[in-house]
Parts: structure tokens; sequence; C-alpha cells
């Protein structure tokens, strides 16, 4: 998947999570003809027209090139900016400098991170304590779903204080 729609923020907004319904190559097809439709260039102009599949891997190699920058830089934040928006590590002074120098050298960065930030797939610096998780109430919610804990329940401590 290019954007990745997570099951979670479909869960809190309410909807079902959406599904990819054409494969990567038809995505790519689309790309090509949102881009090279409008290029001023004739031969290219033609080509998206007629034939907009001679496009399509150079785009998935642009694509590729682009993840690969885009992960390098986020190791330079490293988890202290893992699946944080990109609002959110600039209003940061430990990761605002480091964010100046990202956009610096990857322009494209701040526009990826908003797409891709949460997708595994593109940003392997993403954590598990991300902001807004509370890992307490989900262990809590967990323990719960057994009626008696074992350690409570009368029965484990009568066959337990025996030995």
């Amino acid at each position: 998947k290019l954007f990745s729609d997570s099951t979670q923020d479909a869960r809190e907004e309410g909807r079902s999570k959406q599904q990819l319904r054409h494969g990567k190559n038809q995505i790519y097809i689309e790309m090509a003809k949102a881009i090279f439709l409008h290029d001023k260039t004739d031969e290219f102009h033609l080509l998206a027209a007629t034939n907009p599949g001679v496009f399509t891997s150079s785009i998935c190699s642009r694509l590729d090139v682009l993840k690969t920058k885009y992960r390098k830089q986020n190791a330079l934040l490293g988890q202290t900016g893992a699946g944080r928006t990109y609002e959110d590590l600039l209003s940061n002074e430990k990761t605002k400098n480091i964010l100046a120098t990202i956009t610096k050298d990857f322009p494209w960065w701040a526009d990826l991170h908003g797409w891709w930030r949460t997708n595994p797939a593109y940003n392997n610096t993403f954590s598990a304590t991300d902001v807004g998780q509370d890992f307490a109430v989900h262990a809590v919610k967990l323990f719960k779903l057994q009626p008696t804990p074992p350690m409570t329940d009368p029965e484990f401590q009568l066959a337990n204080s025996s030995a």
C-alpha cells in the first residue's frame, strides 16, 4: 500500500477500514496520469494519455528512493520522534533542530511524514509508545477478561497451600 488506513484510526473515527481495491500497478498508472497529463512536454503528455503504463516502473523506483531517504532521515530522530506529527516535532525543543537538518537535506520529508509516519512499511522507527496510547488501561482490560485472577481464586490458594 502506498498510503495506509489503520484499523485503529478507522475505529476511532467510527468507520470501516479502507482496503486497497487495486494493485499497485494500477495506482502507479493513475499517478502517471495525474502527473504527466499536465506536463509541458508534449511527448510525456501524449504517453500519459495513450500509454500511462510506461511510467509505472519509474514511479515505483522513485517511491522506493523516497522511502529509503525518508527512513534515513527518520533515523536522525530515532525513537524521540517515532509516530509524532510534524507539528508535534516542530514544537518540541529537542526535535526542532533535527527537523531543520532533515528538511534542509530532504524537503519532502514533512509531506511524506504526514502520510507515512504511522505505516511500519515506510516508517521503521514507529514506536509502540506513541502519544495517546494507554497501555495500563489495555493491560487492566486484558486481566479483567478472566472473572477471578488465579492468585485470588480460593481454589488456587487451597491447591497451593498444601504443598
